[in-house]
């Protein structure tokens, strides 16, 4: 319930905010507000003017339709409308007043490209109503399977739009994970060996972090880009360790004959969680270290089933992750910052949710759904447990969703 209870406050937001409290022309929407609302209650918004192409506004509006965060209503419905919404488009530039209780909110957003312009407009509406970080406009990773058996690393936007392919190695690149904006690492097999490599995404270089010699794999960069946690076989044994980029030095924070994998950093780089089998009954948990590796590793309470494939929310302490219920995977969120809470689920539908990776606005999350011997890639609204997939008949694995910064 206290997970609840913050999402329904993040989800009111400052639009209520702003609704039902005076301010000035001069105050930000940067208020919070404790208003109950239903979960599936977004605001309303709609475009009641807009000067520009009409294929702009279209996708502007299908793109705010993508976020989550509103309810879009038809330009003819605009009196209607929580938010009205003003905006002059050109190719490279979109600006615009969002109206709201007699009030008016300017925003802006500028890209090199029409389409990158529209996603950074939609994340700067989403930033003045709302207070979350960008989302719309940072990409999607994911691993691709070809016809030989190789695997590479793509990246596509919300909306399935942007696709890029970002390896080229003709092997096995799998288990991608972002560290910033700027960086994410992956497991590399190629050559009868494993390693892991850092790649800098926005100059699409790429270096080898770890080539040790047995396993090197399901490496996780830290939020700073100063270090990697991942998993290494040392002495006989899959141990959790933590890698010091610059100075190339690595400290074991796990050391029993357990199976550790799939680390994931807090959100101040203090904790990491994992998966281990180390329960002994053949079925993975979530367990928790200190980074520095103070203490040793403690169990999480996660409920009776498999608990696999954690990621830890940047913006709001939440853990997310794939548990196995009646024979199918699902998708839970516990929430950190409570230690007695329980995991809620929050997929009910068919198929097998795998791979949950945390969205930068801290409600949404992409994964897969497999059925029918397909993988496609869907986006999860953790608060309301609405779904949207971004593909249709794929055989796709392992998504990450790009940090903010």
């Amino acid at each position: 319930m206290r997970r609840h209870r913050h999402l329904l406050r993040l989800a009111a937001s400052l639009l209520l905010a702003a609704a039902l409290q005076p301010q000035t022309q001069a105050q930000t929407l940067t208020q919070t507000t404790t208003v109950t609302k239903q979960a599936h209650d977004n605001p309303s918004i709609a475009i009641e003017s807009f000067a520009g192409p009409e294929q702009q506004k279209a996708k502007l509006q299908e793109l705010l339709i993508r976020s989550g965060w509103l309810k879009v209503l038809p330009p003819e419905q605009a009196a209607k409308a929580q938010i009205r919404l003003h905006a002059n488009a050109s190719a490279n530039a979109l600006s615009g007043t969002l109206l709201l209780a007699g009030k008016s909110f300017p925003f802006s957003a500028t890209a090199d490209s029409e389409h990158l312009t529209l996603l950074n407009a939609t994340d700067a509406i989403l930033k003045t109503l709302f207070a979350i970080p960008p989302f719309v406009s940072r990409k999607i990773t994911f691993v691709r399977q070809a016809a030989n058996g190789t695997k590479e690393l793509y990246a596509c936007y919300l909306d399935g739009s942007g696709q890029e392919r970002l390896t080229f190695n003709r092997a096995i690149s799998t288990e991608p994970a972002w560290g910033h904006a700027g960086a994410l690492v992956y497991t590399l097999a190629q050559n009868n060996a494993l390693s892991v490599v850092l790649m800098d995404y926005h100059n699409k270089r790429q270096r080898v972090i770890s080539r040790a010699r047995g396993l090197n794999a399901s490496a996780a960069l830290s939020p700073d880009g100063r270090s990697v946690a991942l998993a290494l076989s040392r002495d006989g044994k899959v141990d959790l360790h933590v890698l010091d980029l610059a100075s190339g030095a690595s400290r074991k924070l796990t050391n029993d004959s357990s199976v550790e994998s799939s680390p994931c950093w807090s959100p101040d780089g203090r904790q990491i969680a994992f998966v281990s089998d180390a329960t002994g009954i053949g079925s993975p948990r979530l367990y928790i270290v200190p980074a520095d590796g103070s203490a040793p590793a403690r169990r999480l309470v996660t409920g009776g089933g498999e608990a696999v494939s954690p990621d830890w929310s940047r913006r709001n302490n939440l853990l997310v992750f794939a548990t196995k219920s009646l024979g199918s995977y699902a998708i839970a969120v516990l929430d950190m910052s409570a230690p007695a809470s329980k995991p809620e689920i929050v997929t009910a539908a068919a198929g097998d949710w795998e791979a949950p990776s945390w969205a930068p606005d801290g409600r949404h999350v992409i994964c897969t759904r497999a059925r029918a011997g397909k993988r496609d890639l869907v986006i999860v609204d953790t608060l309301t447990g609405s779904f949207r997939p971004i593909t249709e008949g794929a055989i796709l694995s392992l998504p990450a969703w790009q940090p903010a910064r």
